[in-house]
């Protein structure tokens, strides 16, 4: 196992050994020194005091002295240094002309270092003591006397002893000295923290900076760090990112398979789905074969959801998911678009093989009972089937066009399979085109209020406006019948009615229209999943003299409040308690508007302009209008007929009892700036 340092210690260690090498530096220097002071200083005080040696003898030679008075000069040179030792001697060529001493010619004979300096060599030689040797070598002048020797002979050596100590080192090599030492030690104390901090330290900073660079660029959530160091803080910063990536790469691919996933069923979500059906398109073009996609709807499944509750539903989906990847193959791909919508992907199925997948499917769903409570129920769904290319050469279409045939297999009895014609096919590119054109208008803002006046009809005073919805293409406006439909159809109409809710509310504000009744469309998929409580609230807030007469009514239409009758009342039941009334719009055009008066607590029954229209020539709608409006007010609703576009028919409508109208009699729908 690694062990590892911390920065402390690393300091610690790298002072130390600093101190250390400065030492052993100091040590070496002052030994460096010292052999210097041997080798020049004692080689310059021996030369000097040899030199003198032989000035003082070769003074007396001159003089005609004899070898006694050259020992007695010798005697005399020791004395004046006690520490000191000088000796003289002569060589073979002065021997055999002056004559030998045996003192000099036995040294000469046996002592190595007097043998080299008779060769002319010079000698300094010693550690705690000096021994300096100088050799004297013949010039001109003393040819005059030694006339047997030749000018660069030796005619002796001077032999030269003192003791280490004995030598004086100068102020200026000392101070020179520890210049030259501190800054050396400078150099090298900085040298060592450098190399190491940068080794230790930078290094593995350097290197972790261009892993992160690398890993942010690849976005490559599986690479690790793995630095190469002893330092324990830069390794904890190392693990520490480490476990940092695996809980990112963790959250990373719980966000990538909740956002390719469905979460109940685990099966692919719609965005994942068209991933793979465009790469099926690609596929499918690059080796010339065909494939089949599915569009399965479960029948009646809100059903089970109003009667067993939303959790016995899930369950439901669940068993459905089971009984639908069992039966298909490892390549197919199964998801689940979004409530009780699933889709499935037949890689290179022709729509015959196709249909008998299908078939299958349809067919084991109805016959698999599944286990509910203290219940069990039998499940059927309508299947669209749409092949690649005949039914759609991109993913809109092939969408599009399975979606289609499912809407048929539903409105064919249900617990069937439909495939898309090219009617069909027609039917879809125009949905997609006004599609593209609400979208667009919702983007760019072209989402405009229109109203219409509603009047007393006894009276003829004006009650209040229906806010009513038009988009602006150009210098026209396109009023609301003509893309209702397609609204509802592809999920634009929440939108829509957020949009003509909040600039109506705002207008009636603009305007101080405080004292008229203003009536609003919302479909019941906005009722169920807007703010529009909030919105409104506020808005009552800002009232500075708020009435029974004066609030928002919201219109609901019969055939969108026959989806969710239960939770429709308590919707509506809510909503009453902070003033907010209710009108049961186009009524009498369903079978079931009667039924309506009984369960929904609404305050207004707007009678279909269909009826309204005609009374003054059809017997037939005059009396449905007149017992509609009976009926209603015996309910305590209050009546308002549509479509009144004439003197005439108003007329009628008062002796009917009708309480408002609202028509071209009375004005069109206009813009108000």
């Amino acid at each position: 196992m690694q062990s590892y340092t911390t920065y402390k210690q690393l300091i610690a260690k790298t002072v130390i050994l600093s101190l250390l090498s400065s030492l052993a530096i100091a040590f070496l220097y002052g030994i460096y020194i010292k052999k210097r002071a041997i080798d020049d200083l004692a080689r310059n005080d021996a030369r000097k005091t040899s030199r003198m040696a032989f000035e003082a003898l070769y003074s007396a030679m001159e003089k005609g002295w004899s070898k006694q008075d050259l020992n007695s000069i010798i005697l005399r040179l020791n004395n004046v240094e006690p520490q000191m030792r000088i000796n003289a001697y002569r060589s073979p060529i002065v021997a055999s002309l002056f004559g030998e001493i045996s003192k000099d010619k036995k040294i000469r004979e046996h002592d190595p270092l007097v043998m080299r300096a008779m060769k002319g060599e010079e000698i300094l030689n010693g550690d705690e003591e000096i021994r300096y040797l100088y050799p004297i070598v013949v010039n001109q002048q003393c040819i005059v006397c030694h006339t047997n020797a030749h000018v660069g002979d030796i005619n002796g050596v001077i032999d030269v002893r003192f003791p280490v100590e004995n030598l004086k080192i100068s102020l200026s090599t000392m101070i020179n000295s520890f210049i030259i030492f501190f800054i050396f030690f400078t150099i090298v104390i900085f040298a060592i923290l450098y190399f190491r901090l940068n080794a230790l330290l930078v290094q593995p900073l350097k290197q972790f900076i261009t892993l992160i660079q690398e890993i942010i660029s690849k976005n490559d959530m599986a690479k690790r760090v793995s630095l190469k160091t002893k330092i324990l803080e830069v390794k904890n910063i190392e693990n520490s990112f480490n476990k940092m990536l695996d809980s990112i790469q963790d959250y990373y691919e719980k966000l990538q398979e909740l956002s390719d996933r469905d979460y109940l069923t685990g099966l692919y979500n719609r965005r994942k789905f068209e991933e793979f059906l465009s790469y099926e398109i690609k596929r499918s073009v690059r080796h010339n074969h065909k494939f089949t996609i599915l569009m399965i709807d479960l029948d009646n499944f809100k059903y089970i959801n109003d009667t067993y509750g939303h959790a016995s539903g899930d369950l439901v989906l669940k068993e459905v998911t089971e009984i639908f990847g069992t039966n298909l193959r490892n390549a197919d791909i199964l998801a689940r678009l979004g409530g009780d919508e699933f889709a499935v992907l037949l890689p290179e199925t022709p729509y015959e093989n196709g249909f008998a997948v299908v078939e299958k499917l349809r067919s084991r769903l109805e016959a698999t009972p599944i286990s509910l409570m203290f219940d069990q129920i039998t499940l059927t769904a309508s299947f669209g089937i749409a092949e690649y290319p005949e039914q759609g050469e991109n993913i809109e279409s092939l969408l599009t066009g399975s979606d289609l045939a499912m809407y048929k297999a539903k409105r064919s009895g249900k617990n069937t399979i439909a495939r898309a014609d090219q009617s069909d096919q027609e039917m879809a590119a125009e949905i997609q085109k006004k599609g593209e054109f609400l979208r667009r208008a919702i983007d760019e803002d072209r989402i405009e209020p229109f109203v219409q006046a509603i009047y007393y009809v006894q009276s003829g005073e004006l009650f209040g406006y229906e806010v009513l919805a038009r988009i602006r293409d150009g210098k026209r406006y396109i009023a609301a019948g003509q893309f209702i439909e397609v609204a509802e159809s592809l999920g634009f109409a929440a939108k829509i009615d957020e949009i003509i809710l909040t600039k109506g509310l705002r207008l009636r504000e603009e305007k101080g229209w405080w004292d008229r009744r203003f009536f609003f469309n919302l479909s019941t998929k906005s009722l169920f999943g807007g703010d529009y409580v909030d919105l409104i609230r506020s808005h009552y807030e800002r009232n500075p003299g708020a009435s029974e007469n004066t609030g928002i009514t919201i219109e609901i239409l019969e055939r969108e409040a026959i989806h969710n009758v239960n939770g429709l009342m308590e919707i509506i039941e809510s909503m009453k308690k902070i003033g907010i009334s209710f009108a049961l719009d186009d009524f009498g055009s369903g079978f079931s508007s009667f039924v309506y008066l009984k369960y929904f607590d609404t305050d207004f029954v707007k009678i279909d302009g269909e009826f309204v229209k005609n009374i003054a020539v059809n017997d037939k709608d005059r009396i449905f209008v007149k017992h509609i409006n009976q009926i209603a007010q015996e309910f305590g609703k209050q009546t308002v007929a549509e479509y009144v576009e004439d003197e005439e028919t108003l007329e009628i409508l008062k002796q009917i009892g009708v309480d408002y109208a609202q028509g071209y009699h009375f004005g069109r729908p206009k813009l108000l700036e």
